[in-house]
């Protein structure tokens, strides 16, 4: 449910009304020592405070307070073993951000907060890394939907977020946290699984035995305004306490009209009933909730993809135009785009053409025919066009026959429905004009850098047209009981997190901003135009962006419970022993046993917001519309913003704007061209001259267009024509409202148990510290895959007797697993005789490794894969003053992770390859007239090799046509035989009989028939949890440094030096794919094989070889190519430096200063492509360093003797400028590709009231 605004400041409100009176009368708490000796001190802040407080709070084994943090600077953890554990004892990687650095830094969650520690890095717009690759594209849907896990530590992976040491899906926020707990690296004590780059821990506030408050009041830059409360009440003395804390938090952001709205609740509980007289039995209750809702239009840190300013640039390829461009062309229409008769360079024609000296590799075509596409105003939402292109069912031949849906009108030339530009990594493997190491799949989308052109700085190009949510509840019981003053403890805990997040994007998670330069439409002969010198697009020279097509949304959903127990013992030697030097020697041993069972339900879904009606299906397809898939042909959106700027001399301060309404695609009539013939009077055969007004329309002689003759099956004034009759009643997905468009949905449940145990013993009089840990856990998963029905569109089969979990778990999904740890710390000062050491000086070594259960990840054949693993090894010094007012932390570790996640561009192309493959097979096994098997043994240019291939004799045609059918009947048996086929849920291939040349087929058509449903559309989608893989190590050195130099100056510096590179990118079973793939469609390097030739459409240019295939194995190229690169974005060194000086006496009392440095150094966006095809790794790319200047300014006073005020003002960024960031550079070595928007100036001024 939504925590409407009012009633939840209402109820704050009043809850701290009710504190404020119980306040008046509660007992005055005796007064601290220093104000006893009459010092002159300044208002304590809240964590002074709660540290005098809660001095007369006990805490069981199982729990720490912020109480006992001194400035920046924190004593003790969980992080280590799950027990209470002083940091100074514990090996392993660990920081811990205290309150007071939280509220000097201003910080409220992570992405506010991470980038000011030790080797971590976040995105966002206030981050230091775009968390999104270095592919052809970038996508920011993950990151948008999912800020708080778009995170890296160590240059590894996200660290897993937890919620007081359980693994969670909701993000943290200071409302209600105190402390964070960052662990780097894996830890199988803690977590035996988890993500091998550590976690990040956020400690929610437990009730405490004292009446306090807390209300802070923010205002910020673009007017964000938060509000949080936190109310402390103890309404019985030592036994029974509750507090309530809430959060009404409104974001908004440099880009106009972004915003995040989060609004959140939490109370807590605590219950000691003091059972036993004996006073070391101590029996503690602990019960949490918290409720949360955040909806959010979050801006973009990548400007739109730049399809735009290339046509202003020259056509010609030179050094200083490495990329081509358009010389400002306009298509005159639809038809000369395809000519290749009549061309004369500079006429227009012969455009797609790689023969034609009018060849644009730039220029693209966006639909298909009858898919339609909808011309918007991106500021008023007005409607100017609705077009289908050609309906093509029932057209005519000559004989009287019907010419099949893809024939269409006899002798009508090949046409699109709207031309404008495509990408540059598709311009560079575009047919004819192949850039210079395109095979290496290096040339990338670019992003816009010119903000005169659209200033990404200040908008978002989405408008109101995107929108992301998060929603959860938790619950957590915590049940302890202590016995002989903490020397044995059992805890028992139960824990519930529930959590849903979505997020809809119209224009998808990469939008593209480019030029309307279409002059007239596919109909312009009815308007009496010339098509040529006539302009009849009242849009022509606008920009735009293109939205809905098969754009949507996804959702994320879970379940989580955890059932954990505890059991903990202390032993001493002194226990047993008289012997001092034994009893010193011995010191004392703790020994702690956990059982755990986790149930982890989730679900994932997408789906497109548009699609066409069935209707619609069966009117351009000739039949009921059932077997057309939904997803086919979605309608299309063109979307334009601001006026003409085609005749300006460049893009440059076009000034282009933003959507700025809600864009709705209306039930309307489609206007298009319907080839049903509705003249009788004349005969099919009979002669037509084709009148001047069709010339460009219709084929002709190569020489004498005015003498061409052609049939009245060729002459659209026998046909119904254009109009718009058809009514297109869309299928909206409409948040839910319609789950036929639901285009993917998987769901899975994990269950986990585990036992672990672990041992630190404190030898010497505490001088060494060992910490052993083991860990057993046994994964048990179960998924399943929403499958399309076949015969009704496609559309996927939830019904819940079919959509279920299975009710045993896979043999091959049930895991077992042991990982370990260990770790030592010696304090040399207690060992060395007499200490004469100036400083305190502690060595420590840690080992530890775990493994990462995700959901159940597959390969490309659908076999589950091995779950990422981490294997730690830290070498570290600790050195501290005598008075531990400077400690000094370094760290030497080499981190491995295996089988990680990796990431593959536009993967679901791998199942279009295959179903291209079969398709076009079977067209030529069967002739294929149409689309369906009906049509078979129909003559037409789509299933006649020598259309595609002229210059082949009828012989060798068959012969080549025949091979290419054996190769693909060899391919289907080949990944048939490896899963591949149920891997990616294909339709029925029909009977393995069907695998057979067209000379055998035609010998007993009956023995041989294919499955009649499938013959052509064979659908396919990613097998659920496709993933590549890749395996990364990380090796430096991390030092942390924190002093408290006087009791009113706190210091931070944290600095680290890392190196990642990746190995065995991609993995096994897909590199075996793609080696197999690359023998049967090429018959050597560079040569096509017979099966890679098979054309489609009648086209050898669109063959799957070189048109479907080639293009996606540039992406896998580059994929490949990361071996032994650096991970995306990874900066050698960064540092921060964080510091706060609080006046305590004088005139400037009760003021403080502060401010922090982040320095990151430069970045590698790329490396140069040798010869060979590897990257030369001596010669780098980077992009600049970067930096950020923090300053802030506190007052505190008292207001009265109960009520503390303080204002604190805070600029971050201060004085930085708007900029763009490179995260790859394309391959000329000069030109960015993918930018991301650099953190800019922001202030926010904060109000704390507390009593």
């Amino acid at each position: 449910m939504k925590i409407h605004s009012k009633p939840f400041v209402l109820a704050l409100v009043a809850a701290a009304t009710c504190q404020w009176v119980l306040a008046q009368s509660a007992p005055k708490p005796p007064e601290p020592a220093m104000q006893a000796t009459g010092a002159d001190v300044t208002p304590t802040n809240p964590a002074t405070k709660a540290a005098a407080d809660d001095e007369i709070m006990t805490l069981t084994p199982f729990e720490v307070t912020a109480a006992k943090d001194t400035g920046y600077q924190a004593t003790e953890t969980l992080a280590g073993t799950r027990i209470r554990t002083n940091l100074r004892d514990v090996g392993a990687a660990l920081s811990v951000i205290t309150k007071e650095f939280l509220q000097d830094i201003g910080a409220t969650d992570s992405t506010t907060l991470l980038q000011y520690t030790t080797n971590a890095e976040v995105a966002g717009t206030r981050g230091t890394y775009a968390g999104l690759g270095n592919g052809t594209s970038v996508d920011e849907t993950g990151n948008l939907r999912s800020p708080g896990s778009a995170q890296r530590v160590r240059g590894l992976a996200a660290a897993d977020n937890a919620r007081d040491f359980y693994i969670t899906d909701i993000p943290w926020d200071s409302f209600n946290v105190d402390r964070i707990d960052i662990l780097r690296g894996p830890n199988s004590i803690l977590y035996g699984l988890g993500s091998p780059a550590g976690i990040v821990n956020g400690s929610t506030r437990n009730a405490e035995f004292r009446n306090r408050g807390q209300v802070d009041a923010r205002v910020a830059s673009y007017g964000s305004v938060r509000t949080n409360i936190d109310i402390n009440q103890q309404l019985i003395k030592n036994v029974l306490a509750i507090r309530l804390d809430g959060l009404w938090d409104h974001e908004k952001f440099q880009q106009k009209p972004a915003f995040e709205n989060d609004e959140r609740i939490y109370g807590a509980l605590r219950f000691d009933p003091q059972l036993f007289k004996n006073r070391s039995l101590r029996t503690s209750i602990k019960m949490k909730y918290e409720h949360g809702d955040i909806d959010a239009n979050r801006p973009r840190i990548i400007p739109p993809n730049d399809s735009l300013t290339p046509w202003w640039r020259p056509v010609a390829v030179t050094a200083d135009n490495p990329f081509g461009g358009m010389a400002k062309t306009l298509v005159n229409n639809p038809y000369d785009v395809w000519r290749t008769d009549n061309v004369v360079a500079g006429d227009g024609r012969g455009l797609v053409q790689s023969s034609s000296a009018n060849y644009l590799p730039w220029l693209s075509d966006f639909p298909n025919q009858q898919q339609p596409y909808y011309l918007i105003d991106g500021g008023t939402n007005q409607l100017y066009r609705v077009d289908g292109g050609y309906i093509n069912t029932f057209a005519r031949n000559s004989s009287g026959g019907f010419t099949g849906v893809s024939n269409g009108i006899p002798n009508k030339r090949q046409n699109g429905m709207f031309y404008g530009l495509g990408n540059l990594s598709n311009v560079a493997n575009a047919t004819g004009r192949v850039l210079p190491g395109a095979q290496y799949g290096q040339y990338r989308n670019q992003s816009l850098l010119d903000p005169t052109v659209f200033d990404f700085y200040n908008n978002l190009i989405d408008g109101p047209t995107k929108w992301e949510m998060e929603k959860w509840d938790a619950y957590n019981i915590d049940f302890s009981q202590t016995a002989f003053d903490d020397r044995l403890g059992v805890q028992l805990s139960y824990d519930r997190q529930k959590y849903y997040r979505a997020g809809e994007a119209f224009l998808g998670g990469s939008p593209t901003l480019t030029i309307d330069i279409l002059k007239n439409f596919s109909d312009f002969y009815t308007k009496g135009l010339n098509g040529t010198t006539s302009v009849q697009n009242q849009n022509l020279g606008r920009p735009y962006v293109t939205g809905a097509n098969n754009n949507g949304g996804n959702s994320y959903s879970s379940d989580r419970k955890y059932m954990r127990g505890s059991v903990f013992a202390e032993f001493r030697a002194a226990d047993v022993l008289s012997n001092s030097f034994l009893v010193k020697l011995l010191g004392k041993h703790r020994f702690n046993g956990v059982a755990s069972d986790e149930k982890f339900f989730n679900e994932s879904r997408t789906w497109q917001m548009y699609a066409n009606s069935q209707a619609w299906a069966g009117y351009w397809n000739g039949n009921d519309g059932s077997t057309s898939d939904i997803r086919d042909r979605s309608p299309m959106a063109f979307v334009y913003l601001g006026g003409p700027i085609h005749t300006r001399s460049s893009a440059s301060g076009a000034n282009i704007p933003r959507i700025t309404t809600n864009i709705t695609m209306p039930d309307t009539g489609v206007y298009a061209m319907d080839a049903t013939w509705q003249n009788w009077a004349v005969g099919f055969a009979d002669p037509w001259n084709v009148p001047e007004s069709l010339y460009r329309v219709y084929n002709g002689l190569p020489n004498a267009e005015s003498t061409t003759q052609l049939t009245q099956a060729s002459n659209p004034a026998n046909m119904v024509g254009w109009n718009s009759n058809f009514q297109n009643n869309l299928v909206r997905y409409n948040r839910g409202q319609d789950l036929s468009l639901v285009t993917g949905a998987q769901k899975s449940l994990r269950q986990t148990t585990s036992y672990s145990g672990s041992y630190q013993g404190y030898f010497w009089n505490n001088a060494f510290v060992a910490t052993l840990g083991w860990r057993y856990d046994q994964v048990k998963t179960k998924d399943v895959t929403a499958q399309q029905m076949p015969g009704n569109r496609g559309i996927r089969n939830l019904s819940p007797d079919v959509y279920k979990l299975p009710d045993v778990y896979p043999a091959n999904q049930i895991l077992k697993g042991h990982s370990t740890s260990g770790g030592a710390v010696l304090h040399l000062n207690q060992v060395l005789p007499r200490d004469p050491l100036p400083f305190n000086v502690s060595l420590s070594y840690n080992e530890s490794s775990n493994f990462q259960v995700t959901s159940v990840r597959r390969d490309v054949y659908g076999t589950p894969i091995a779950n990422p693993s981490g294997k730690t090894y830290e070498y570290g010094v600790l050195l501290s003053t005598k008075d531990n007012k400077y400690s000094f932390r370094g760290v030497k570790y080499t981190t491995r992770v295996t089988n990680a996640s990796s990431g593959l561009s536009d993967a679901y192309v791998i199942g279009q390859i295959i179903t291209n493959g079969l398709n076009w097979r079977n067209v030529f096994l069967y002739q294929l007239g149409g689309y369906d098997f009906p049509s078979r043994g129909q003559d037409s240019y789509r299933n006649r090799w020598t259309n595609a291939y002229p210059d082949l004799s009828e012989a060798d045609a068959l012969k080549e046509m025949n091979a290419s059918i054996t190769g693909w009947n060899n391919i289907q048996k080949w990944l048939a035989g490896r899963g591949f086929f149920k891997a990616w849920n294909f339709n029925p291939l029909g009977p393995d009989t069907a695998l057979v040349d067209r000379s055998t087929y035609l010998s007993n058509p009956t023995q041989y028939a294919p499955d009649p449903l499938t013959v052509y559309s064979y659908a396919s989608t990613q097998p659920q949890g496709f993933t590549v893989t890749a395996d990364t190590e990380s090796t430096g050195y991390e030092a942390e440094f924190t002093a408290n130099p006087l009791p009113n100056w706190r210091v931070s510096f944290n600095a680290s030096q890392t190196e990642a590179t990746r190995n065995n990118v991609g993995g096994a079973a897909l590199t075996e794919f793609i080696n197999y793939l690359d023998t049967q469609l090429y018959s050597a390097p560079g040569v096509l094989s017979p099966a890679g030739k098979i054309p489609r459409w009648g086209g050898a240019g669109a063959a799957v070889g070189p048109n479907v295939y080639a293009p996606w194995r540039s992406k896998y190229v580059l994929m490949k190519l990361q071996e032994g690169t650096a991970a995306p974005e990874i900066r050698e060194y960064r540092y921060n430096f964080v510091t706060n000086y609080s006046f305590r006496r004088g005139f400037l009392k009760g003021v403080g200063v502060g401010g922090a440095y982040r320095w990151q150094d430069k970045v590698v966006i790329g490396y140069p492509v040798k010869e060979d095809g590897n990257f030369d790794l001596s010669k780098p790319y980077y992009g600049p360093s970067e930096d950020g200047i923090d300053l802030w300014a506190s007052y505190e006073r008292k207001l009265t003797d109960k009520v503390n005020w303080k204002i604190q003002l805070n600029v971050r960024n201060a004085f930085a400028k708007d900029g763009l960031i490179p995260i790859s550079i394309e391959p000329d070595g000069k030109t960015w590709a993918s930018v991301r928007v650099k953190p800019t100036q922001e202030w926010f001024l904060t109000n704390t009231f507390s009593f």
